[in-house]
């Protein structure tokens, strides 16, 4: 089996000074490139989730079919909102959950209420809520409260 150090994905940490440790490896940082979400009406379910969550739509495509995909902005990293069956079952992903400024939950769940986008659940640092089609989602400031 390949592991993160020995596949060439790790390398060694660098030590003050510039010189390198001899027995010290960390892995390279991976961040998002984007995540996949199927939709039987994809345009619909990119709508719900760029008022909700206000993300800027950065492309739209179609087929001869019709719509196709919309790609949000999450800044960093692409959500992409594609037509097809969901293949979700309830073991696996539970949700999309974005990052959201310690002491604004009040202000998401009134935008959220103002959208008829009912609440799915709160904890302290964290608001839930479902999409059209029953996919979970929401934001978070954990570890700080978001209220």
């Amino acid at each position: 089996m390949v592991t993160g150090m020995d596949s060439g994905l790790c390398r060694q940490a660098p030590r003050a000074g510039g010189r390198q440790r001899v027995h010290k490896h960390t892995c390279l940082h991976m961040p998002v490139h984007h995540l996949a979400l199927r939709s039987s009406h994809p345009f619909h379910l990119a709508a719900f989730y760029a008022r909700a969550l206000d993300l800027p739509e950065l492309r739209r495509q179609e087929d001869a079919d019709g719509p196709y995909s919309v790609w949000l902005d999450l800044g960093g990293a692409v959500l992409m909102v594609e037509r097809g069956e969901s293949r979700a079952t309830d073991a696996g992903w539970d949700g999309l959950f974005l990052a959201a400024e310690p002491g604004t939950g009040e202000v998401w769940a009134q935008r959220w209420s103002a959208l008829g986008i009912a609440l799915d659940g709160r904890t302290g640092s964290t608001l839930y809520a479902r999409d059209p089609e029953g996919n979970r989602f929401g934001v978070s400031s954990y570890p700080i409260a978001l209220f």
